[in-house]
This record gives structure tokens, sequence and C-alpha cells, in this order.
């Protein structure tokens, strides 16, 4: 850390709160343009000493087992020109107000990327669930038409990366899946095209009501000059007259939601743009009517930019599915097993549940997160011959589905390795079409995030069954 009498320098210095992949990539980009930088990270395992090694080479002071408290800034207030923090830290945390209390800038990553990309052409995309794949698809469909369109932020790739990697020049449209944690503390981002997908109760612990929750999604639509919104979502339906003019999409053919649409799916599973057919969807592989949604919503994004129906529907060809959504990993014969890690709420686990046909066994757990359980213990009785429960949520899980009057096999187990090895006894003695691994929680009381989760989950299933990976 910078001593008394080095404060006395003038030279600027830019705080980066947390060594994840938005905080290296904000301190690798922000040193590139001759800032002065310094990590501090509350923890230290190996792969942050990999990253301190890395950073010190560029000269960027690293300092791991720090925790985010005021008195590592006191000193050196006059110096600091941002405190740029992770994602994870709440805008309510002491620090950070005490911060601003001093007059110190407190950002986020999206707000470097913004300040220094804000000149090409974003395409802002957020939502409770389907944000992840509609920026994945959007950004298949635009790259496969000959336009440079690199999907990033809460996608995996930090939006300072793409800053750092890629000459602004080159970029057509960056298509960007912003969380509204990022959302939070860039109230000035203002994509070219902004896109909600759905909106239902999430995160509450950080943004204490669903009131601010939206608040903060709507703002990202606020400041978008073109909007697009999904009419299908019955909160944001419910907010239709209200919300700013833009594109609504639906997959509901009735009269009734088609007056206020602009896209939907007809009888004929063709897409309609204003009465107008565009093409057939023999082409698109994705389950689900979640996932209906999530193409309109991108086809609606495609036709802005000014893709014909043709260039569209060819792009689909080829479009294959990311990790962990619905993902088949085995197929054989009458039996599919499904990893839909990605599941971390009641929501998107019913969306996902309703996407199979036949006799289904589900596989759900992790760490509890308050929804719509009510709707969830429903489709599960409609759904499910079995339902097998582990992890920290295994008993309030079965408590909320014996309560809802689950009558089919119900099972709790400590871990996702003994929900296997039961299961693999299971499928043999009974007629199963579907294993489908829907957690409906989140990763956090045995996993680092969902995809280490889903990883874990298709390990175990190659193993016991042994199987080799099916070929997409």
């Amino acid at each position: 850390m910078p001593s008394k009498n080095n404060s006395k320098k003038k030279e600027k210095i830019n705080f980066i709160i947390g060594l994840g992949r938005s905080g290296f990539w904000s301190a690798k980009f922000l040193r590139s343009i001759g800032k002065k930088v310094i990590v501090l990270e509350s923890k230290e395992n190996k792969e942050l000493l990999e990253k301190k090694e890395v950073l010190e080479k560029l000269d960027i002071s690293v300092y791991l087992k720090k925790k985010f408290l005021f008195n590592e800034f006191s000193h050196c207030l006059e110096q600091i020109e941002t405190v740029v923090v992770s994602p994870a830290i709440p805008n309510d945390h002491q620090t950070i107000i005490k911060l601003r209390e001093k007059g110190i800038m407190v950002i986020g990553e999206i707000n470097i990327a913004w300040e220094n990309l804000k000149d090409i052409n974003w395409i802002g995309i957020t939502g409770t669930n389907g944000k992840t794949t509609v920026t994945h698809l959007l950004s298949h469909i635009l790259s496969k038409n000959r336009l440079f369109a690199p999907f990033a932020g809460n996608i995996g790739t930090p939006l300072c990366k793409i800053a750092y990697d890629v000459s602004k020049k080159k970029i057509d449209w960056l298509v960007a899946e912003l969380s509204s944690y990022q959302i939070e503390v860039a109230p000035h981002l203002k994509p070219k095209i902004g896109i909600w997908t759905t909106f239902t109760a999430d995160h509450l612990d950080r943004h204490k009501n669903i009131e601010n929750y939206f608040k903060i999604k709507n703002n990202l639509l606020k400041q978008s000059e073109f909007k697009i919104y999904n009419y299908d979502d019955k909160y944001l339906r419910k907010h239709f007259k209200t919300l700013s003019n833009g594109i609504w999409i639906t997959t509901n053919s009735d009269k009734s939601d088609l007056g206020h649409c602009d896209y939907w799916i007809n009888n004929e599973n063709i897409i309609i743009e204003r009465h107008k057919k565009l093409f057939n969807l023999n082409n698109f592989k994705l389950k689900g009517n979640h996932n209906a949604q999530n193409l309109l919503l991108a086809v609606a994004a495609a036709r802005k930019i000014g893709l014909s129906a043709e260039e569209i529907k060819n792009s689909l060809s080829n479009y294959k599915q990311l990790p962990h959504r619905l993902e088949t990993i085995y197929q054989y014969k009458n039996l599919e097993i499904i990893n839909d890690s990605k599941a971390t709420n009641f929501d998107s686990s019913i969306a996902g549940i309703k996407a199979i046909k036949g006799n289904l066994v589900i596989i759900s757990g992790g760490r509890f997160k308050t929804g719509n359980s009510i709707e969830w213990v429903k489709t599960i009785n409609k759904k499910a011959k079995a339902i097998f429960l582990f992890g920290e949520s295994s008993q309030t899980l079965k408590k909320l589905l014996l309560d809802g009057e689950y009558k089919s096999d119900l099972l709790t187990f400590s871990d996702l390795s003994e929900v296997i090895d039961y299961a693999f006894f299971y499928l043999e003695n009974n007629h199963i079409e579907t294993l489908l691994f829907s957690p409906s929680c989140s990763s956090f009381d045995q996993f680092r995030d969902y995809e280490e989760r889903g990883n874990v989950f298709r390990e175990l299933i190659y193993k016991k069954f042994n199987l080799k990976p099916c070929k997409n």
C-alpha cells in the first residue's frame, strides 16, 4: 500500500476491489492506458497467486488477504481517482458509503468499459432468466452474417477484456449480458438496443424488495434507444402501459395478446413480424417455450439491425446450446439425461421442466432461494414420476413438496454423488424417459458456481453409467 510520504505525489491511484475475472481485466485495461493500479483481494489461493504474479509483471500492486475496509484508503484519499468494486459487493456496503461521503468515485468494471467503448453499438440484455441464451444466440446470428458481434458481460467474458483485446473500430455490435448488479453501478449506460427477457423475484437479499430490483432493470431499458420486451412474462405484461415504448414479442397466438405485440409464432410454427411471415422454426433445436421467447427477442433485435428473414433462418441451422441449459449430455434408446444446472431459481426450473415430455425424474437442490415455489410444486406434481433432493435445501424442498401433496417417489441425499448412485439403480428398475438435473437453487452450498455444479453432474453421470460424451 502507498505510504503517507508517497501520498504527497500527484499521481492518481485506481483501486480494484476483488481479483475475479472482472477485477483482473479492469486492472489490466486501466494499466494499459497508463493508469496507476492497486488491487485488493480478501482471499488467497493458488489461482489468485497466479493472477497476482501476472499483474505484478505489469507494474500493478496486488495485495491478497486484504479486507474491504475504509482504513485501507483513509491515508491516501486525495490520491484516489476511482475505486472499482466487484459486482459481488452491494451498493450499501459501509466502505462504499464512507468513500462516497468523502467524494470518492466508486464504480464497477462496466463503467470503465462503457467509457472506453461507448462510441460503438451496444446491445444491452437483461432479465431474471434467459439473458445468457439471448446474448449468445443473438451474437451467433449476427456473427454468422458477417458482423463482428462479440458477446461479453455477465455471460463470462468481462467487458474490460473486450476493451483490452479488441480495436473498437472493428466491432459492429457489442452484445452485452447485464446483471442487476452491473446495471446498479452504471446508471448512465445507454445501449443502442435494450432487451428485457423476463422478470421474477430474485436477488432480493441484495436489492431489498422487488420494486428496487424492477427499477434497476428498467433503468437500462429507459436509457436504451430501441427497446424490446417479452409480453409472455407476467410481470412485464402487467407493466405494459407504464414501460417505455418499444417492441414486444409473444409465443401466445391469442388474438388479445397479438394486438399488443410485433413478433409472435403462429399455429404453423412460423415467426410472424407484424402480420408478415418470416420463417418456419424447423431449424431451431432448443427445447421449451422459454427458448422460443428467447429466439423471438433475438430475431426482433436482428431485424432492427437489418438482417433479412432468410439470413436469420440460415444462421440457426448450426446453433448449439450453451452448456448447463437444458443440455442433453446423453441419449440412448429411450433414455435422455439433461443437464440444466443453470436453473438456479424456481422460475427457470419451471421453464425447463415444462419443456420435457414423457416419464421424468428430477434432481433438485442447493442453497435455497425465495421465489415462485407454489408454481414449482404444481409443476413437479404434474410432471415428475420421482424427485431426488440433495444439499443444503433438501429438507426445505421436501417440506414444500409434501405440503403441496406430492405423492410420487421423493428421496433426500447429502450430495450429488449420492443422488447419482441411487439414480443409476432407479433408472435400471423403472421405465424412465428423461433424467433432468434441475436444481432450482443456487450452487453455493457445495459448488463455486452453476458451471462447476453442471460439470460435476456430467462427470458423475459419465462415470456411473460408463458413458462417453454425446455429440451435439
